[in-house]
């Protein structure tokens, strides 16, 4: 049992987590935000009670609990549906396989390395501007998952064609991780990931025939070598083709929408180059794409004097723990300007299964906003954007802009 808690502290109440962030509410999955605020300052902890799992908000507690040798993911990927697929990579395991994975392909995300991709992503983003109309108009989401997507094909050295058809497919995909998933999510993402793992056997099939000096070429070696097997290559090649894009394409929509509402941040971004990684990891941390990871318990815990089984799942809100009071002054305002101990957000989780790709992801965000920003002078929203959230994941389906030199 968890060394921080006793058992005289064992039960306690456990609110409701849907008395507190109602899953399906459109308001919520809009901006969760003040419904994390009220978890955040009354209910440390929440059980669900349509899984039984619990879910926490505080960073303190995410970080402690989250960290502890006990708790697992491989389980719950298990459980996830058609995403059960990534349990052949490193985010599906534990240790020792999660290292011995990861492994395979940290030397591609090293800082030197991230420096000459965030190059190509200059190149990308710089012949999507050329080719704008005078009238500056332009989706920030089909700019955004362009550039994402055909950067990380770089990087794997495979071709970078239909990034709309992955970006579709991944719409339809993401929904089954929310904490209510509709019936239908099964069947829709079961589809996407079968079509997905189509297209990467195909990249590997291409790549076999054609090789090169990539990331898919690294991690055939390997299996050529007998340190993967077939289906860790294919988990990990689908992984970061399908994935890649993600989170710093809705990253990006998240700035560019920002600077439609607070104009002067541009401005700033401009005229204080020494702080883009900054305002990079404020954005992240304002808000996440990815707002919780799930955990499963082997061992019973005690948190804030309640009784977590072993085997249960943990719902860990890092959306939430983003925005602790505790952590973060003023936590619901956009400042680049924090000082260091509050620069630290959750986003690309944390601890051995933080974010492998999390430094390309940040570059690729600063090169967008620095190569916008040296070319127009302001970001107008034109239209209402498409945003079409779950509990887990949030989406721009549209970002209409027009960017004024």
């Amino acid at each position: 049992m968890d060394a921080r808690t006793s058992a005289a502290t064992v039960p306690a109440d456990c609110p409701e987590v849907t008395g507190f962030l109602p899953w399906t509410d459109p308001r919520f999955r809009i901006d969760p935000y003040p419904y994390y605020a009220r978890a955040l300052a009354e209910a440390p902890i929440m059980r669900d009670d349509a899984d039984g799992s619990f879910v926490l908000t505080r960073y303190e507690d995410l970080m402690h609990y989250g960290r502890l040798p006990s708790i697992r993911i491989a389980p719950e990927w298990k459980k996830a549906g058609a995403w059960r697929v990534l349990l052949d990579m490193a985010l599906g395991h534990d240790e020792p396989g999660h290292t011995r994975l990861r492994r395979q392909t940290s030397k591609w995300f090293t800082p030197k390395r991230v420096r000459e991709w965030a190059e190509t992503t200059a190149g990308f983003t710089d012949r999507l501007l050329d080719g704008l109309g005078p009238d500056g108009l332009v989706d920030g989401s089909d700019l955004a998952v362009e550039v994402t997507h055909r950067t990380v094909c770089h990087v794997l050295d495979v071709p970078a064609d239909d990034h709309d058809g992955v970006r579709r497919l991944m719409r339809q995909a993401m929904p089954i991780l929310s904490a209510r998933p509709a019936p239908r999510d099964f069947e829709r993402a079961e589809e996407a990931l079968d079509e997905l793992r189509r297209r990467t056997a195909a990249l590997i099939e291409l790549k076999r025939a054609n090789p090169g000096e990539g990331l898919l070429d690294s991690l055939l070696g390997a299996q050529d070598r007998g340190e993967m097997s077939a289906a860790e290559v294919l988990a990990t090649t689908l992984f970061f083709y399908v994935v890649g894009h993600m989170d710093a394409t809705y990253l990006i929509c998240s700035g560019l929408h920002l600077f439609t509402r607070e104009p002067e941040l541009l401005d700033a971004f401009r005229a204080h180059p020494d702080r883009h990684e900054a305002f990079v990891a404020e954005l992240a941390r304002f808000d996440a794409p990815e707002p919780v990871v799930t955990r499963t318990t082997t061992e019973d815990l005690v948190i804030h004097g309640v009784h977590v089984p072993a085997g249960s799942s943990l719902r860990l809100m890092l959306g939430a723990a983003n925005h602790d009071p505790a952590v973060f002054d003023n936590p619901d305002e956009f400042d680049f300007t924090r000082p260091p101990e509050q620069t630290r957000n959750l986003t690309f989780s944390f601890g051995s299964h933080g974010c492998q790709g999390r430094l390309l992801a940040e570059a690729e965000i600063r090169v967008v906003f620095e190569r916008i920003s040296a070319r127009y002078s302001r970001v107008e929203l034109t239209a209402e954007p498409d945003m079409r959230n779950t509990d887990a994941s949030r989406h721009y389906y549209t970002l209409p802009l027009r960017l004024h030199s």
